[in-house]
């Protein structure tokens, strides 16, 4: 009974941490900056020359990756600068 507590727990505790990190993303500046560039990028490179599909998405991709790791890299630093969980902007 208490180990369905636990697991019951654990996934709520799963899925607070993704949805978190989702709003934390969605909601950061520079990664709507970031997005909102690429896509106008995309958009007038597609006027002149067509771009495949496969290339836009590996684009996006990129773009993702590179930007969690600068948001997890800037936690980090701010952990280490203040010794404690913090929110910085």
């Amino acid at each position: 009974m208490s180990k369905n507590i636990e697991n019951e727990k654990r996934k709520k505790s799963v899925v607070m941490k993704v949805l978190i990190g989702l709003k934390d993303y969605l909601t950061d500046w520079k990664n709507l900056l970031g997005h909102a560039l690429l896509g106008v990028g995309l958009l007038v490179i597609a006027i002149w020359a067509p771009v495949p599909i496969w290339s836009k998405l590996v684009f996006f991709a990129v773009l993702v990756t590179f930007n969690v790791w600068r948001m997890s890299r800037k936690k980090k630093n701010c952990k280490r600068r203040y010794h404690r969980i913090c929110r910085c902007s």
